[in-house]
């Protein structure tokens, strides 16, 4: 078989594509790709005002991006909200925490606001009824823990998430308290 100019150009293309390929798969079973701190985006900074809707027997969520700069117990005001999209009054809670580049997970300290109580299980519950079309703060300001071993260096995405269940439905057999009780 005699190769001509042409058969050169092909055989140059797929040798390039075959490295490629290998160097993709290499890089995807090392893990490459997931190493980078840097890789985080959301479309919300720390400082600006979130709002989250929920509606009953649901859950919701929004990220912001965070930066390891801040100071350990440092007050960095951020306002969170819900609102209550759907058609009956509901139960609410809310967790927030930190996420980095490895999977960990850290809690977070807010400052909340009235009618917000915290309990040792991580959540914030809301400590009545929230009404349909009705919106409350979650918080007025969140604060890095000292335990939180932020890096710097790094970036890592806040995430607020709330929960809604209908008010039709045994609160305590599925959150394990009754918020409206809950003292």
């Amino acid at each position: 078989m005699k190769i001509n100019k042409n058969n050169y150009i092909w055989i140059f293309i797929c040798s390039i594509l075959t490295f490629l390929l290998i160097l993709s798969v290499y890089l995807v079973l090392s893990g490459w790709y997931f190493q980078t701190e840097n890789t985080y985006s959301t479309d919300m900074e720390i400082g600006t005002n979130i709002q989250v809707d929920i509606s009953s027997n649901m859950a919701n969520s929004a990220s912001v991006n965070f930066d390891g700069t801040f100071l350990y117990n440092q007050k960095i005001p951020q306002t969170i909200s819900i609102k209550n999209t759907g058609e009956e009054d509901i139960y609410v809670r809310s967790k927030i925490f930190i996420h980095s580049s490895n999977n960990e997970t850290k809690n977070i300290d807010i400052e909340e606001t009235v009618n917000w109580l915290s309990n040792e299980d991580g959540y914030f519950y809301f400590n009545n009824l929230l009404k349909s079309g009705e919106k409350v703060s979650l918080c007025s300001s969140i604060i890095v823990p000292e335990d939180s071993n932020l890096n710097t260096n790094k970036k890592y995405i806040l995430t607020v998430m709330f929960e809604g269940l209908s008010q039709n439905q045994d609160v305590e057999a599925f959150w394990g308290i009754n918020p409206i009780e809950f003292v």
